[in-house]
């Protein structure tokens, strides 16, 4: 198996979330990096929910972009 190496930032985070659209409640629960190769990733999840919802996990965006 190759080498896998993480950067020092994280490039994902993960989210619980619960409801849909606006009415929606997001959780951040952990943050993700992904594989040199992009072909997966290592997850590191502080919280583990017990309740409904769902697990998402977003790519972080830059600062710039995510204030648009």
């Amino acid at each position: 198996m190759a080498k896998q190496t993480q950067t020092k930032a994280p490039t994902h985070e993960i989210f619980h979330v619960v409801g849909d659209d606006d009415k929606a409640r997001w959780t951040k629960i952990g943050v993700g990096w992904q594989h040199q190769d992009k072909d997966g990733l290592n997850l590191a999840i502080n919280y583990t929910p017990l309740v409904e919802g769902r697990t998402v996990v977003r790519k972080i965006k830059p600062k710039q972009e995510a204030a648009k």
